[in-house]
């Protein structure tokens, strides 16, 4: 088949747009292009011109994004749907609830064109506006929950905790098999008893951070992502090197614990042969082990080093035997969504 990729900003519109990024965090659709050519499918990713047909293309995949995030091709991927209202929608931010209402904000003809919403875009015509009927028909066709959903997650969660969704018409993969999986090449003597913090904290990760106890350990907590507190952000193949310096990285807990979300970062974690700490209805789902899905940073303090070691393998093991990078689950699972 023919595909095309699209979306709503302009990572989701342009085939590796990490390169061009400051942090270079590979998204999941990194692994979703390379996924699809090699199962033989021709594939574009790029944003669509608004009063194009896409009559070339036998599937359109089209990522959404909440207008008030800077998205820049919102009006273009609505085009899309709108010419392709059979086409799969798909997510690639965990903050799915603020993205699908967010965009659903716009079916109130006063917000479509909304000067903040449509500043942001520069690839659409000077005559919008004349376009509102299709667009308010294409959100309320989005609010219909018809479309099929791509989303990006390890197998053996609930994706529906995501999204309010028919669950039926919602069909997840594993990134990892063709995601470009950082590893560190650097040789680590000795790692250090430190916890990681890699993420803005805000009010969500706030509490989950308290209830973890690091301020009851002899560990010292360190925190990446605010520059404006005095943080440092850094790429993410830098963060992976920090990764297999430190034994504890700790991940927080979100609305969707549970639903199998993907991240990179519990294989970037488990190469690292570091210590992932999260919540454990997602953990459960990378590790199958209650003791590993239930670790808390208070208790990983108190252990040896042989017995950090132990976990940092079991982690590893576990998640490498439960979700393996094999090519032919990824192409079977896109296969699911593009067959039904």
């Amino acid at each position: 088949m023919k595909i095309l990729i699209t979306g709503m900003n302009k990572n989701q519109c342009t085939f590796d747009f990490y390169l061009k990024q400051q942090l270079k965090v590979v998204p999941s659709h990194y692994s979703l292009v390379r996924a699809l050519r090699d199962m033989g499918h021709e594939v574009d990713q790029r944003a669509v011109v608004i009063g194009e047909d896409l009559n070339e293309y036998d599937e359109v995949i089209t990522f959404i994004h909440n207008p008030s995030g800077f998205a820049g091709f919102v009006y273009n991927a609505l085009w899309a749907i709108h010419k392709r209202p059979n086409c799969i929608l798909a997510f690639d931010d965990w903050q799915t609830d603020s993205i699908y209402n967010g965009l659903l904000q716009l079916q109130d003809p006063k917000k479509l064109f909304r000067k903040y919403v449509k500043d942001t875009h520069t690839f659409i015509p000077d005559d919008i506006e004349k376009y509102e009927q299709i667009f308010i028909d294409t959100l309320d066709h989005i609010a219909q929950k018809k479309n099929r959903m791509l989303i990006s997650a390890f197998a053996g969660g609930d994706p529906t905790l995501l999204i309010d969704y028919n669950r039926d018409l919602v069909f997840t993969y594993n990134p990892n098999p063709y995601h470009l999986n950082r590893q560190t090449n650097i040789k680590i003597k000795q790692k250090e008893k430190v916890f990681n913090f890699a993420g803005l904290v805000q009010g969500k990760t706030k509490k989950w951070l308290k209830n973890q106890k690091v301020e009851q350990t002899n560990w010292p907590l360190e925190l990446y992502g605010s520059r404006k507190d005095g943080q440092d952000r850094v790429t993410e193949d830098v963060m992976v090197d920090i990764y297999a310096t430190q034994w504890g990285i700790l991940m927080p807990g979100y609305f969707h614990a549970g639903s199998g979300w993907w991240r990179a970062r519990p294989l970037q974690v488990a190469d690292a042969g570091s210590i992932l700490i999260g919540d454990p209805k997602e953990m459960l789902i990378y590790y199958g082990d209650e003791q590993l899905a239930n670790l808390t940073a208070h208790e990983v303090a108190q252990m040896s080093d042989s017995s950090l070691q132990e976990i940092a393998n079991a982690q590893r093991d576990a998640l490498y035997s439960l979700h393996p990078l094999d090519k032919e689950i990824e192409k079977e699972e896109l296969s699911k969504c593009l067959t039904y």
